[in-house]
């Protein structure tokens, strides 16, 4: 799901997808979790770049739910932007 939010007065586009998990006992939980990414123009445009959320050691940073990467990426601009 690709998302336009208006943060520190910029229009940004937020990507969240799901990361499904394989687990031994399929009743496990988390089934999938969650990446977060986000565009400084719009992503239809041919040279829009999406910048990936990252943990400290440069891997894809997962998140347990849509609602938690929001947040998380949404704060993190506001102080990169």
């Amino acid at each position: 799901m690709v998302e336009k939010h208006l943060i520190s007065d910029k229009e940004v586009w937020l990507r969240i997808d799901p990361i499904p998990v394989e687990r031994e006992n399929p009743n496990s939980i988390p089934t999938e979790y969650f990446s977060a990414s986000y565009y400084l123009q719009d992503p239809e445009e041919s040279n829009s770049i999406e910048i990936l959320m990252l943990d400290d050691e440069g891997n894809l940073k997962l998140f347990e739910s849509p609602v938690a990467a929001l947040g998380y990426v949404s704060k993190k601009l506001e102080t990169v932007i």
